[in-house]
């Protein structure tokens, strides 16, 4: 045999990554952060629409606090957009796709308003039995009460969105190969 060749390794290609893992083109200008803030305070005003009805009746009309508790989230959530839109992460198709996923579909979870009881009332339960554990029976019926109830029942219903995006971005990798290829496009790189 002419050479140390294995006849039997695959050519020497580049392997090329599928579209879903470019980073997109960053020519765009950043969002101010009043557009941001408006449409992190718009998402998270509507997403608790399901868990104030039912948090109504537990907190004895708490009404501020769970409002202090959504806008604590929002501004939250804003900083954090705002200050990371322009990191490489961000810019990532297969993020940016899955973070648009993961909220319009809360959103529309919660438009459908049944079906967004049934995500809303399990973490709302979990997150009354916390309060209710560490501070008693009546603390959710106080505005310092029904302000950590909110604000738990927003870290465990993120949790679920957290999983809910692994899923949502396993989903897409296990497809975009399919969509390269019917696309006509390669995701390997060929020799010329």
């Amino acid at each position: 045999m002419s050479g140390d060749v294995n006849p039997f390794a695959p050519p020497e290609t580049d392997p090329e990554l599928s579209d879903a893992f470019r980073i997109e083109d960053s020519t765009r200008k950043p969002a101010s952060l009043t557009k941001v803030a408006v449409r992190w305070f718009l998402v998270c005003s509507v997403s608790a629409a399901p868990s104030f009805f039912l948090g109504q009746g537990a907190s004895n009309g708490q009404f501020a606090a769970m409002t202090l508790g959504v806008f604590v989230f929002a501004v939250g959530y804003t900083l954090l957009d705002y200050k990371t839109a322009s990191t490489r992460i961000r810019q990532k198709r297969l993020i940016s796709i899955t973070l648009r996923v993961v909220y319009v579909t809360r959103m529309l979870l919660t438009l459908f308003f049944p079906i967004g009881m049934t995500v809303d009332l399990p973490c709302g339960v979990l997150s009354l039995g916390a309060t209710e554990f560490l501070f008693g029976s009546t603390a959710v019926q106080t505005f310092p009460g029904a302000f950590l109830t909110t604000l738990t029942q927003g870290v465990v219903l993120n949790v679920v969105l957290a999983i809910y995006g692994l899923l949502v971005i396993g989903v897409i990798m296990l497809f975009s190969p399919l969509f390269n290829s019917t696309l006509g496009r390669s995701t390997v790189k060929s020799e010329q």
